[in-house]
């Protein structure tokens, strides 16, 4: 060993044993492909290492390799006795300095590697321009390589694992740690493909667009005041926070907004700041800009009132300005308490009946009050007219002569057969015993009313048949003929129609009289329970 130590000091170039050598643990590379390693290994074999390795001595009495790691695992494979080296005397930060330009000049470098050294030499006492200056780079180029060491494990290793390309790791690196698992979820899109869906990787700009929409929030926009440090005091001012992008201008150089990286405590100040616009002024109207809230229980939804806007600066003003930049006596101020412009004051007008901001909606309202109104009357109109139709045929009926039997039989079974299932279930239930509420079922209908016809006579019979004949003109209220043939038919029995309809008239007009009375007593309308508006019905 004396003999290797004197050699060494007269010249630096010589072979040493391979026992005598180890790695260097502050060498970057982490990473060797096994094929490639095996094919050096037979290169070596058959030429031996024409490129001596760097290395230095140890105190231990071993020697480390600075450069020449993948040469000195590949002599191992080829189980050389020793290898030709170089020994020179570094200090640990220059053993470092040297290894990181000497890996950086190499293709198969991975990024993720680089930013391990990069880090390394920052805890040498290294900063980011003496680190650019001696690579060659950028300061932008460090720094970016640099934040890569912020990934979590599991997409660390997928970024090793070449499933992510540099431009998608540094984004989702540039995110806090809480949020990079989405990111890394949206940088993969499914497509189907012959062996089924396949998850395929998007472009790096559809995932920058994609984080600037989900997961940056923009300051500029932010309700609250952004220098306020007491608002949320464990988080501090934005201002002075280093979680935005206008804080690392080298990290972020294609940023043009000064956006918030971490949604949680952007979140939590929107909500510090709703409770404290609150408390100072509890006459504030909570809104909502959703649309399909209501007025009763909850934040006015955007249907209930009218934001009172300003006009645009620069333009003349108008003679006829729109709702929306008129003032009127009810205009106040509302907090929105949901939606997307959550924490904003916003000058608004809830009054229903303002005649400047809630004419249309007033318009609407007597509208659909009138529609109802003519829905109800019309609804009106058709009852009466159909039991009016109904009491017609029963008069038509009482007045029918007797024909022949057997004939009535054989007409009345065939009409019957021609009938829709609705028509047969009234003529079912016309022809039902006193006492009996059993129907006969859809299968055995006809046969029971064969049997039934049996029983029948003849007055009977031919009762049922006109009844039958006239069921269209009597169930059927939206066509015009029916009543016509059945005004027809009444007629040629004598049938009074007008004294009947006149007193079915009277009689619902009573009716309607008294529910109305009875919704305006003291405890009726919407407050009753079914049970009470059954009895009330019946009796």
């Amino acid at each position: 060993m004396k003999n290797v130590q004197q050699n060494h000091i007269a010249s630096p170039y010589c072979d040493l044993p391979l026992m005598q050598l180890q790695e260097s643990s502050t060498n970057p590379r982490r990473r060797y492909d096994e094929t490639a390693m095996q094919e050096l290994a037979v290169s070596i074999q058959s030429q031996g290492i024409l490129a001596p390795l760097l290395v230095r001595h140890l105190e231990s009495g071993q020697f480390e390799v600075i450069a020449g790691s993948r040469r000195f695992r590949a002599a191992k494979i080829a189980e050389l006795p020793e290898i030709p080296v170089r020994i020179v005397e570094m200090s640990d930060a220059q053993v470092l300095e040297a290894q990181c330009v000497e890996n950086l000049q190499r293709e198969d470098v991975h990024p993720l590697e680089e930013a391990n050294a990069f880090t390394a030499m920052l805890r040498e006492h290294y900063d980011v321009a003496a680190i650019a200056s001696k690579i060659g780079k950028p300061a932008a180029f460090v720094v970016s390589r640099i934040q890569l060491t912020q990934l979590i494990p599991p997409i660390a290793d997928a970024f090793l694992a070449d499933k992510l390309t540099i431009g998608h790791a540094i984004l989702i690196a540039k995110l806090p740690a809480a949020h990079q698992p989405e990111a890394f979820t949206a940088s993969y899109r499914n497509v189907w493909m012959t062996e089924g869906q396949t998850p395929i990787l998007v472009p790096v700009k559809e995932l920058a667009a994609w984080i600037e929409s989900n997961i940056l929030m923009e300051l500029r926009t932010a309700p609250f005041d952004r220098k306020d440090a007491e608002l949320v005091p464990e988080a501090g001012s934005c201002h002075d926070c280093p979680k935005r992008t206008g804080a690392n201008a080298l990290l972020f150089p294609e940023s043009h907004r000064d956006s918030c990286l971490d949604r949680e405590c952007f979140q939590a100040k929107i909500n510090a700041h709703v409770a404290r616009s609150m408390e100072q002024n509890p006459k504030l109207i909570q809104i909502t800009t959703s649309w399909n809230g209501h007025r009763n229980g909850g934040p006015l939804s955007r249907n209930h009132y009218t934001e009172i806007v300003a006009a645009k600066p620069g333009k003349k003003a108008k003679a006829d300005h729109s709702p929306a930049q008129t003032k009127c006596p009810h205009v106040t101020e509302g907090l929105v308490v949901e939606g997307a412009d959550r924490g904003r004051t916003l000058a608004i007008c809830a009054e229903p009946t303002c005649p400047v901001h809630h004419a249309e909606a007033q318009k609407v309202r007597e509208a659909q009050q009138e529609m109802r109104a003519s829905q109800r009357k019309e609804d009106q109109r058709r009852k009466e007219d159909l039991i009016a139709r109904q009491r017609i045929l029963s008069a038509i009926l009482q007045k029918v002569s007797e024909p022949t039997k057997a004939d009535l039989e054989l007409i009345a079974t065939e009409f019957f057969g021609k009938l829709s299932h609705e028509y047969r279930a009234v003529v079912a239930e016309e022809m039902r015993p006193v006492g009996k509420d059993k129907q006969p079922s859809q299968k055995d209908s006809a046969s029971a009313f064969e049997a039934k016809l049996r029983g029948t006579d003849q007055a009977g019979l031919n009762r049922l048949l006109l009844g039958m004949a006239l069921l269209d003109a009597t169930f059927n209220t939206f066509s015009s003929q029916g009543a016509e043939r059945l005004e027809a038919v009444a007629k040629r029995y004598r049938v009074n129609t007008k004294t009947l309809r006149q007193a079915i008239h009277a009689e619902l007009a009573e009716k309607l009289k008294k529910q109305q009375q009875r919704r305006k007593e003291p405890g009726s309308g919407k407050g009753r329970s079914r049970k009470t508006q059954s009895k009330g019905a019946k009796a």
